[in-house]
């Protein structure tokens, strides 16, 4: 992506609470690269007359055809084609969540959105991702050639420090992410865990990134935060209590066909989300299978300004799938959790973060999180966390990390048996 684009919608009116944002607001518009108005003239009601002067018409890229009437159809066609300067933009899509949430499908149903006109590395079969997945799509269109990069961290988080090798200094103006968690009775339990976890992970990204950038004169980061307001909207009532990262979110709740909850949880499980996808600024949906329109929508929007449908805002899960963007939710629409369940909390742990406890423990409360088993346990091993952490005395290869503990443990353990062996002798 050669800069940040420019973000032009406007921003909610609080009158006083009366009405929702989602009623309040305009549809998202497409924010990238606004054609200037200086730069690009209206196409004439009339068909101008013959003369000796070249007319100049507007394209809608901002890229004006001129169309000489002395000349013939193929010569005026080449013409153009040959002064047509073709850009190339570029994104980068991080895709990270909790293992088996259906992360590498997610991304396949975004290819199919490329049509015949894409092309890339992308395989057509689904195959399990062990570590760091990248593949590439691009699409054609007039004097535009946009090349998405996607980038996939399995294993939960476990890998996390992968984040560091996606999103960069360089790239991080051209980065969008999406955290993704499971609505099957499997990935409920982590749910909540898995999305705090990363909405966290990549705004502690983006801020360390921005603090080296700062330090060096850079104006990026200012930008990275006007351009996410912007596309909140300046005059959102919500606006000053938002988490900004400056990274363009996507909060995504998969395979909600295969939800098992009543209808009490489903909305619960809802209002959560959107919620935690709100004090973060991202979008959130919702998508399964056999409904991914509205996924493959949303990203169009998010990765290449596509023109967005409002039609496929919703925010009831009882008349559809629920899909709302940044700008369009509001606090005051989620509403407060149920304050009922708030005096057991039994099961449920305290972050530290008081926003995110006063969801987290209704939510625990109806879908009772995961106990750690001996594979999850290996997450907390202070080593697994220095995998990737060079500066921690790793080698930032996990192979050969693994075995270099593993010959530390038995170099100690040799230690002792020679010691044993030694006291031993000297006894006798």
């Amino acid at each position: 992506m050669t800069g940040l684009p420019v973000d032009s919608k406007s921003g909610a009116s609080s009158n006083g609470g009366q009405k929702s944002v989602a009623e309040n607001r305009q549809p998202p518009s497409n924010s990238s690269n606004p054609p200037s108005e200086e730069g690009a003239e209206s196409l004439p009601r009339h068909p101008p007359e013959l003369s000796e002067a070249p007319v100049t018409a507007a394209a809608d890229n901002n890229s004006q055809i001129v169309i000489d009437p002395t000349k013939d159809l193929w010569q005026n066609i080449t013409r153009n084609v040959k002064d047509a300067a073709v850009e190339q933009t570029e994104i980068n899509l991080v895709v990270v969540g909790a293992p088996g949430s259906g992360k590498t499908t997610l991304l396949h149903r975004i290819y199919t959105s490329f049509q015949s006109s894409a092309s890339g590395s992308c395989s057509k079969r689904v195959k399990a991702t062990t570590a760091l997945d990248y593949s590439f799509a691009r699409r054609s269109e007039r004097n535009v050639a946009p090349v998405a990069h996607f980038w996939e961290i399995a294993q939960g988080m476990q890998f996390s420090q992968l984040l560091d090798i996606v999103v960069t200094p360089e790239n991080v103006h051209a980065i969008v992410a999406a955290v993704v968690v499971d609505a099957s009775e499997e990935g409920l339990p982590v749910a909540w865990e898995t999305a705090t976890y990363w909405m966290r992970r990549i705004d502690q990204r983006v801020s360390d990134i921005s603090q080296r950038m700062k330090a060096k004169g850079s104006t990026t980061p200012e930008k990275l935060l006007t351009r996410a307001q912007k596309a909140v909207g300046l005059e959102h009532p919500d606006l000053k209590r938002m988490r900004l990262s400056g990274v363009p979110t996507v909060l995504v709740v998969n395979k909600i066909d295969a939800f098992r909850g009543d209808m009490q949880q489903l909305k619960l499980l809802c209002r959560s989300m959107r919620y935690l996808a709100h004090l973060y600024g991202a979008h959130v949906v919702f998508t399964s299978e056999q409904e991914s329109v509205r996924w493959r929508a949303l990203m169009n929007f998010t990765l290449f300004q596509a023109p967005f449908d409002p039609k496929h805002l919703q925010t009831d899960p009882e008349r559809g799938v629920v899909l709302l963007t940044a700008d369009r939710d509001s606090f005051l629409d989620i509403g407060d959790p149920n304050m009922s369940r708030l005096g057991g909390g039994g099961s449920s742990a305290s972050t530290g973060d008081a926003e995110l406890d006063r969801w987290k423990v209704p939510f625990d409360d109806a879908f009772p999180p995961k106990k750690l088993n001996e594979e999850d346990k290996v997450m907390d091993d202070p080593f697994i966390r220095r995998l990737y952490d060079t500066s921690e005395g790793g080698f930032g290869e996990p192979m050969i990390d693994t075995l270099r503990k593993q010959k530390d443990e038995e170099l100690e353990q040799y230690r002792k048996n020679s010691s044993n062996a030694a006291n031993a002798s000297k006894v006798k």
